[in-house]
């Protein structure tokens, strides 16, 4: 009789043991297939218009929040954003009045009549469409190539034998480049605005996944050969967010890295292991869901952690940079950033912004964002 109940419990154990194996894989599977969906496979989906207008008069705007508002989206935070309607484009500046059903905004008209009603949406980006339509700057449609195929470019003519070469985020496109755009045209460098592999439009990458440098730096490189091939001796990049990914990578992975005369970073994701935690972390997902989600990731994927984490590499970094990054970053980690201007105190100028969201320092101080990069700029070429 003894014996049957120690069977009895071995066997308890072992069931025991078997489901608490299986819901662990279960639940690991299941946030790897929640990686690739939001961190690997390309996304071009436009954002909800997710406000209404429910009233306009004496430069001021009252939006009123839907089921689809973000609880803790711009329209909620200081500084200049843009305000984007079906047929129009405006922005949002100082906030008048606010509670958690509604806000009232300076209002700054700048394409198209908005009318209450209308639905819209509070976002970064704070300008239309392209340069001319932006500001008034003349631009070609370029095309250059990479072993992917040819992708296409803003490019802004100037004065001087240094360009800047602009690399957006994931899952954004070139308007992200109109923030920084004119101080850019006031330094007079020429300013080449890229897509590269994913992109609308664009080749796709062979496997259909963002790889956050790992391919993307070939097609910078491209963009790199077309602008020296055109004039230029030396470079400035600057990469957003998974852009700060591929400028980080091709200066490890290229010979033609030894032509950067210096970076501009903004919220770069150069260790996509700590993104992916903080994300993670956002979601409330156990920790050891996450481990092994990693792992399958690699399995399913290949996403090769090690290799991901540029951060690691930063005492192989030599251009001067300026770095800048938002402390309420809900996406990629200020942490990592705080880390590079530790790491490497002797090139990094870091400017961390109070408040500012993903790549939203510009949108909080525009003034202190704009005159750190014309100081960085002058600096460089002087």
């Amino acid at each position: 009789m003894r014996i049957m109940r120690w069977k009895i419990l071995i066997l308890m154990f072992l069931v025991a043991g078997l489901v608490s194996m299986a819901v662990l894989v279960g639940g690991g599977w299941y946030v790897a297939d929640i990686l690739r969906n939001d961190g690997l496979l390309p996304d071009h989906e436009q954002p909800k218009l997710d406000m209404v207008v429910a009233g306009i008069g004496e430069g001021k705007v009252t939006l009123n929040v839907t089921s689809d508002t973000s609880t803790d989206g711009p329209w909620m935070r200081r500084g200049i954003w843009g305000l984007k309607s079906a047929d129009g484009y405006d922005q949002v500046g100082a906030i008048l009045e606010i509670s958690d059903q509604h806000v009232v905004r300076e209002y700054l008209p700048l394409k198209g009549t908005l009318e209450t009603g209308e639905t819209v949406h509070v976002e970064s980006t704070a300008f239309p469409d392209d340069p001319q339509e932006a500001f008034g700057f003349t631009f070609q449609n370029v095309t250059f190539s990479s072993p992917l195929g040819d992708f296409d470019a803003w490019f802004i003519d100037g004065s001087s034998n240094t360009w800047v070469i602009f690399v957006h985020g994931r899952a954004s496109n070139r308007n992200e480049a109109l923030r920084i755009l004119p101080t850019i045209v006031e330094s007079g460098l020429p300013f080449l605005i890229i897509t590269y592999r994913n992109d609308e439009g664009a080749p796709a990458d062979p496997d259909g996944y963002y790889r956050y440098g790992q391919t993307e730096w070939e097609d910078l490189e491209g963009a790199v050969a077309y602008s020296i091939a055109h004039g230029a001796e030396d470079l400035i990049l600057v990469g957003y967010s998974m852009g700060g990914s591929i400028v980080t990578n091709f200066l490890y992975q290229s010979p033609l890295a030894k032509r950067v005369r210096g970076l501009i970073l903004d919220a770069p994701m150069i260790n996509f292991n700590t993104t992916v935690d903080l994300g993670a972390n956002e979601r409330s997902l156990p920790g050891p869901f996450v481990d092994l989600a990693k792992f399958i990731a690699k399995v399913r994927f290949g996403v090769d952690w090690g290799e991901l984490d540029y951060l690691a590499r930063a005492t192989e970094l030599s251009p001067p940079i300026l770095l800048f990054h938002g402390d309420a970053d809900d996406i990629v980690p200020v942490e990592t950033s705080d880390a590079l201007a530790k790491a490497r105190p002797d090139i990094v100028e870091y400017v961390r912004v109070p408040g500012a969201p993903h790549v939203g320092s510009w949108n909080i101080d525009r003034v202190r964002y704009e005159t750190a990069v014309s100081n960085f700029l002058r600096d460089l070429t002087r």
